[in-house]
């Protein structure tokens, strides 16, 4: 068995959730997502989160490590959205991220673990972020697309190479998908 896996994706909408799944049980990954704890209160979206297996993130940062480490170790992947939260469009920086967060490489390193960069882009056009319920359109739908890139080993990076390392796979990937819409 290789090494554990932390995927790290952007995150544009709530519909990045369902479309990752997708595609990452599609390549043989099942991961267990970080969610807001905040989420688990609401009713259906807290039923759909605690039977995927997401994990709270929010109350107690050390116990949401412990969580996601312990999920390493058992060998199932553990899933991290980049910037932490949803990042509408006029919060994005040029390469398409937001504020980008570090929690991921604790998990990462704790566990041993490599990262997996992954884009989303075209989610929030399904699921825009001010609304309650996602848009499914009969004619003219969206295109969502995700990409996942290239593994990374933070071993002998420092946290900032690491995590600019990360975020530039991401972004690179973005630009690629953005400019061929």
């Amino acid at each position: 068995m290789g090494r554990p896996i932390v995927v790290v994706a952007n995150h544009r909408s709530f519909f990045d959730l369902p479309v990752g799944f997708t595609l990452l049980e599609n390549v043989g990954l099942r991961p267990r997502i970080l969610v807001r704890d905040k989420y688990f209160d609401i009713p259906f979206v807290g039923w759909f989160l605690r039977s995927s297996g997401c994990i709270r993130a929010g109350k107690g940062w050390r116990a949401t490590i412990e969580t996601a480490v312990d999920t390493l170790r058992n060998g199932r992947p553990v899933g991290v959205m980049l910037e932490g939260r949803i990042v509408p469009p006029e919060k994005r920086f040029d390469n398409g991220l937001g504020k980008v967060r570090r929690g991921f490489l604790e998990i990462a390193r704790a566990a041993d673990a490599v990262v997996l960069p992954t884009a989303i882009v075209g989610s929030d056009l399904v699921w825009p972020i001010n609304s309650r319920f996602p848009r499914f359109a009969l004619r003219k739908r969206p295109l969502v697309q995700i990409h996942i890139g290239k593994v990374i080993v933070i071993d002998n990076l420092t946290n900032r190479e690491a995590l600019d390392a990360v975020s530039a796979e991401i972004a690179s990937h973005i630009s690629r998908m953005e400019t061929s819409e």
